[in-house]
């Protein structure tokens, strides 16, 4: 029986887990577009997911996801830049990278849209004030409508910067881990 659930998540990360936990539940993905969700389900049989951000396009990303099937590891969709990769729980785990650097790139790739939007919006907003407050003579109420849009985006450029961080923080590599690593 197939299912779609329509869902949105602006973390890999809780995306990740949640397809996880979705297949432990005996739900194989089997498609995804645009936060439409594919599930057939196939219980008994537990599946594991992992969204993948590679570096290569053209020609060499045809050749990786090839590379990806011979391994065991079926591409369930290719959107946006990511990659949502599926493999049966009974081969094994499903790890992709190994080397702590290889981690490091893909958990900066994951949150590197938190820093453009958030400092695009903070750049813009910081901008239009400026120009309001320089250039508008009349103090009416379509200054302080201007400057509440302004104040806004520059709120917001700074939340999505401090999600950012945070994000970048809570799942990188920890210290002592590294130098497991090197």
């Amino acid at each position: 029986m197939k299912t779609i659930v329509k869902k949105s998540f602006l973390d890999i990360q809780k995306e990740e887990e949640w397809l996880n936990q979705e297949g432990e539940n005996g739900l194989m993905l089997i498609g995804y577009h645009n936060g439409e969700y594919e599930f057939e389900d196939v219980s008994p049989t537990k599946y594991q997911y992992k969204i993948d951000i590679p570096n290569y396009t053209g020609y060499k990303r045809k050749n990786y996801l090839a590379f990806l099937e011979e391994s065991g590891i079926s591409v369930v969709s290719d959107y946006a830049g990511r990659v949502y990769l599926r493999k049966n729980t009974a081969d094994g785990p499903l790890d992709l990278y190994t080397d702590s650097k290889e981690i490091r790139n893909q958990i900066s790739k994951r949150y590197a849209h938190f820093f453009s939007i958030g400092i695009s919006q903070l750049i813009l907003g910081i901008f239009l004030l400026y120009s309001t407050l320089n250039t508008v003579k009349d103090r009416g109420l379509p200054f302080v409508f201007t400057i509440i849009v302004d104040l806004g985006l520059i709120v917001s450029g700074l939340i999505f910067l401090v999600m950012a961080i945070r994000k970048h923080r809570n799942y990188s590599i920890p210290k002592d881990e590294k130098n497991l690593w090197e």
